[in-house]
C-alpha cells in the first residue's frame, strides 16, 4: 500500500525535501503565483503539506458563505434605505470614497447578482466556521488557489510518484477558476446574454500586482473555449454604446479594479457608474465589504426588534449568531457585549477587554487597518498606527482615535491555532509555525454556486497575502487519496 502524501513528504531526506520545495515553488511561479512589485515579478510563497478535508466539508463552508452573503446584501438595502435611521445610513455612505459613494447611492437597490464573493473565515476551536469579513469588490485568489494545488500535485507526481494523471486528480479536486467562469456565464445569461461562448475581458489597473493570477484565469477561460483577455482599465473605450479595446469587443467585463482607484474621466468609469447592458461583474459594490454592515448584522441577530426592523428572519439570525463573531461599530453610545451584557462606555470596555478584541477599519483591505489587542504594541502594529494616525499610540489612545475618525469596528477575536508547515522557495524548504485561515467562494442570485476555497498561511495572526502571507494548497480528501495511490 502506498504511503499517505504527508508521510511520503515527511520521509524525504533533507536534500530531497529541498529539491521538492524548489521544484514546487518554481512551478507555482511559472503558472502565475506571483505579484508584480516595482522591481518586477516576485513569487508568492507556497507551503506544504496541503490542507486536506472532504469535498463535502468545503462545500458546506461555501454554503454558509452564500447564505451569509445573501442575508448581508438584503439587510444592506434596508440599512441604506434608512430603516435604522438616516444618521446610520449616512455614516455608512460616508465610509466610501466619493466616486464609490456616488455609484452606490444610485445603484445599491439594483445589485441582485454577484458572480464571485470570497468570504474569509477562521475555524474556531469547536470546528465552527466564523465569518470575519466578506470580499465582493476584488475577491481574488481563485487562480492562486488553483495554481497552488496544481503545482503541488504535479510536483508530487514528478518527484514522488509514477508520473500519474495530474489532470484527473485536479478534476476530482475541483477548480475555483472553473467555478468563477460558470458564475460569470450564469450572470451573463440571467442578464439576457445570448452568445454561446461569451468573450471575457479581465479588467485590471496599470501595474496591477495580481496580473499573474488574471493571466492564469484568462488562460483557464480560453481552455474552456472563451476568448478571454486581460485588459487595462485605461484601454477601454466606448463605441456604439459598447465597451471595446481595439478590435476586441468583450461580451463580459470581469472587474478587477477598485472604483476608488479609477480616474472618473475614463470611459470605463462611465460603465462603472451605469453598467446596465455591459455585463459588468461584479458591479461596483464596496458597501458589501463594509465591516460596519457586518457589525449591524451581528447586533440585529441578538435583538428581535432590530432584526424585525431590518427584515432578518429568526433562522437567519441564528445563522449569524453561529457563524459571525460578535462585531460592533466602534462608536460612542451604549451597546451589548458578546454575552449580551450592557456596555455603557464602549471605549472603556475595549480598553479593559483588549486581549479578546480586534479593531478593524470598516472599508479597507490588505490587513493595513487591523489591530489585535493582545499583540498591540509590537513594532508592526505600532507602524500601522503611525501609517494611519501619524504617530504610535497607546491602546486606549488608538481606540479614541478610531472613534474620532469614524468607520471602525470591534470584533471578538476568534482563536486560530498554528500549524507546522514548510515554506517552499527556489532555495529549498523552511519549516515554520504558521497561522492558516480558510476562505470560501460563493456567488449570489445565480446558480450553480461555487463550492471551493483557498487557504493562506502567515507568521502573523493577521493572515493576508499583501502583508507577507502565502498560499497553502486546499485539497479534497478524495483527490488526495487519488494522489496517494500514485506514490512509489
Amino acid at each position: 500500500m502506498p504511503p499517505s502524501v504527508d508521510a511520503a513528504l515527511a520521509a524525504l531526506s533533507p536534500a530531497a525535501r529541498a529539491a521538492f520545495a524548489s521544484d514546487y515553488a518554481a512551478r507555482a511561479f511559472d503558472l502565475g503565483l506571483r505579484y508584480l512589485a516595482p522591481e518586477g515579478a516576485r513569487p508568492i510563497p507556497v507551503a506544504f503539506p496541503p490542507i486536506v478535508e472532504p469535498a463535502a466539508r468545503t462545500a458546506e463552508r461555501a454554503a454558509v458563505a452564500r447564505a451569509t452573503t445573501a442575508v448581508l446584501a438584503r439587510v444592506a438595502v434596508r440599512l441604506l434605505d434608512g430603516a435604522a435611521g438616516g444618521a446610520l445610513a449616512e455614516a455608512l455612505f460616508a465610509e466610501l470614497a466619493p466616486f464609490e459613494r456616488a455609484i452606490v447611492e444610485r445603484r445599491y437597490r439594483s445589485i441582485d447578482k454577484l458572480a464571485t464573493v470570497r468570504v474569509d473565515l477562521f475555524v474556531d476551536p469547536d470546528g465552527v466556521d466564523r465569518v470575519l469579513e466578506i470580499n465582493a469588490t476584488i475577491p481574488a485568489m481563485q487562480g492562486y488557489s488553483d495554481i497552488a494545488a496544481q503545482a503541488f500535485v504535479e510536483t508530487v507526481l514528478e518527484r514522488l510518484g509514477h508520473g500519474g494523471d495530474a489532470a484527473a486528480i485536479l478534476a476530482a479536486n475541483g477548480s475555483n477558476a472553473r467555478d468563477l467562469l460558470a458564475s460569470l456565464v450564469a450572470c451573463y445569461r440571467a442578464d439576457g446574454g445570448t452568445e454561446a461562448l461569451p468573450s471575457i475581458a479581465l479588467l485590471h489597473r496599470p501595474g496591477d500586482s495580481q496580473l499573474g493570477e488574471l493571466e492564469y484565469l484568462a488562460a483557464s477561460f480560453r481552455a474552456a473555449g472563451h476568448d478571454a483577455r486581460t485588459v487595462l482599465s485605461t484601454a477601454v473605450t466606448l463605441e456604439g454604446g459598447r465597451a471595446v479595446t481595439g478590435p476586441f469587443a468583450p461580451a463580459i467585463l470581469y472587474r478587477h479594479v477598485f472604483a476608488s482607484r479609477l480616474d472618473p474621466a475614463l470611459p470605463l468609469a462611465t460603465i462603472f457608474a451605469a453598467p446596465e447592458g455591459h455585463h459588468l461583474y461584479n458591479p461596483v459594490d464596496p458597501h458589501l465589504e463594509q465591516k460596519s454592515l457586518l457589525a449591524e448584522l451581528s447586533a440585529a441577530s441578538v435583538d428581535e426588534a432590530r432584526a424585525a426592523l431590518l427584515g432578518l428572519h429568526p433562522a437567519e439570525a441564528a445563522l449569524v449568531r453561529r457563524h459571525v463573531p460578535w462585531t460592533r461599530r466602534l462608536a460612542g453610545g451604549p451597546t451589548t457585549g458578546p454575552a449580551g451584557e450592557p456596555i455603557a462606555d464602549p471605549v472603556a470596555w475595549c480598553v479593559a477587554q483588549r486581549d479578546r478584541l480586534v479593531i478593524k477599519r470598516s472599508w479597507d483591505f490588505g490587513g493595513k487597518g487591523v489591530f489585535l489587542g493582545a499583540e498591540y504594541g509590537d513594532e508592526a502594529s505600532l507602524q500601522r498606527a503611525r501609517d494611519r494616525f501619524g504617530e504610535a499610540r497607546s491602546w486606549e489612545a488608538l481606540i479614541e482615535a478610531c472613534v474620532a475618525e469614524g468607520g471602525w469596528v470591534i470584533q471578538e477575536r476568534v482563536p486560530l491555532r498554528r500549524r507546522q508547515l514548510s515554506i517552499a522557495s527556489r532555495e529549498g524548504a523552511a519549516l515554520r509555525e504558521l497561522f492558516v485561515d480558510v476562505s470560501a467562494y460563493t456567488n449570489v442570485g445565480v446558480a450553480p454556486a461555487p463550492t471551493g476555497g483557498v487557504c493562506r498561511a502567515s507568521g502573523s495572526p493577521i493572515v493576508n497575502i499583501q502583508s507577507g502571507g502565502g498560499v497553502v494548497p486546499l485539497l479534497s480528501a478524495e483527490a488526495t487519496a487519488r494522489l496517494a495511490a500514485q506514490l512509489r
